[in-house]
């Protein structure tokens, strides 16, 4: 039951200081001795290109439908 009541307080501070939270993924990552690096790389490089995608999507709704699309 304590391992349960440890995760739930991990989680919790996690969500409530993601800054620290992503600062000690990265800190963990560039060690690269974790079990957990390829899952966190993997998870960094699908957010960026992720985000690049939208943006693209974005600017080519917007000059689809600018020019009659």
């Amino acid at each position: 039951m304590n391992t349960v009541q440890h995760k739930a307080q991990d989680v919790a501070h996690a969500v409530e200081h993601p800054v620290e939270t992503a600062k000690a993924l990265e800190h963990e990552a560039a060690d690269g001795e974790s079990a957990r690096t390829p899952a966190i790389a993997l998870t960094g490089v699908t957010l960026v290109v992720g985000a690049i995608f939208i943006v693209m999507l974005a600017i080519a709704m917007t000059l689809y439908y600018a020019y009659g699309g």
